[in-house]
Formats: structure tokens, sequence, C-alpha cells
């Protein structure tokens, strides 16, 4: 039976897929040659939106307050933070730890909303932004529209890691 359970265990992890979508939003601004501000905002999937806005807006407003914000990014957002937030910003190909702040979760367009600011201290020289998960379970989509940049020049393309596929924002 052990057997059984483990060959089933590593069969199913064979045709992992996402079961969550979400569209990376980057919002950057610098000022000669150095972040200035980094802002992400990420939109939920449909079906992924759904569910939670019916958990997570407690009394059916439509709309998320403070302390259902609270509670997201408690109980909701913070577990992201071993995977570092799918996002991976490398300086020198050394990956950077960040602390998200100014978390707001919001509704629109009935999809789920997770907007955040990121400290970016450092030259954007050398700087990549990689945007994916090595499991496979959450599919981060980045597109060359979603992004909005001042001052500096962005190029967006695939990352593909033979067994995960992501995106990197790559500055010039």
């Amino acid at each position: 039976m052990k057997y059984i359970f483990t060959f089933l265990i590593f069969f199913s992890s064979v045709f992992a897929h996402p079961h969550t979508f979400i569209e990376v939003y980057p919002t950057v601004e610098v000022q000669k040659s150095k972040f200035s501000s980094i802002h992400f905002k990420w939109v939920l999937d449909e079906m992924t939106s759904t569910i939670l806005i019916m958990e997570l807006d407690s009394n059916a407003n439509g709309k998320i307050d403070k302390k259902e914000n609270d509670y997201i990014e408690k109980e909701y957002f913070s577990m992201f933070k071993p995977y570092n937030y799918y996002t991976y910003v490398k300086v020198d190909k050394k990956v950077i730890k960040f602390k998200p702040k100014n978390f707001k979760a919001t509704i629109e367009n009935h999809k789920l909303c997770y907007s955040f600011d990121i400290n970016g201290e450092f030259d954007i020289k050398n700087t990549i932004f990689e945007f994916g998960d090595s499991d496979f379970y959450v599919a981060m989509v980045l597109k060359d529209e979603f992004v909005t940049i001042k001052g500096a020049s962005v190029k967006v393309s695939g990352i593909d890691n033979d067994f995960y596929y992501g995106y990197k924002l790559e500055f010039e």
C-alpha cells in the first residue's frame, strides 16, 4: 500500500499545473539610475477571486475594509513570504530579500487585487525582477502592457526553466 501511495504522489506531481493565475502590474520610477519607487499590483484570476471574495468580504459589501485587509495580509498574503512573494529582485545575480509595505487588498471588476510596495534603494544597473513559482501552483503573468515605468526603459521576457515558466523585467 505504501508503494501505491508513493507512486500516486509522484504521478500527480509530474502533472502539476497552476491552480491560480496572477497578473503582475509593476509600476517603477527611476531617478538618476536608482529606483525611487517600486509598486506591484497583483490581479488574481476570476475563479480564485470568486472563492476568496466570498470568504474574505465578510460583510458582503463588495469592498475590502480595514479589518478585512488586515486579516488578508496576515492570513493570506504573508503565506507567500517563504516563496519570496514569487518576486525575485536580482542585483548582480544575487537575490535581494525584501519586505512588502503598504499592503492593500481591493476588489476590482469582481477580482481580488493585492497591491504593495518594496524598497528599491539600489541601482538599476544589473538589476532584474523575476516572477514565477517553481512549484508550478501559481502562474505569474507579466505582459508589456502591464508595466508602467518612468525614468528608464525596460524589457519584458519569458524565463523557461525547463520545469516552470516565469517572466523577467530587465532595466536599461
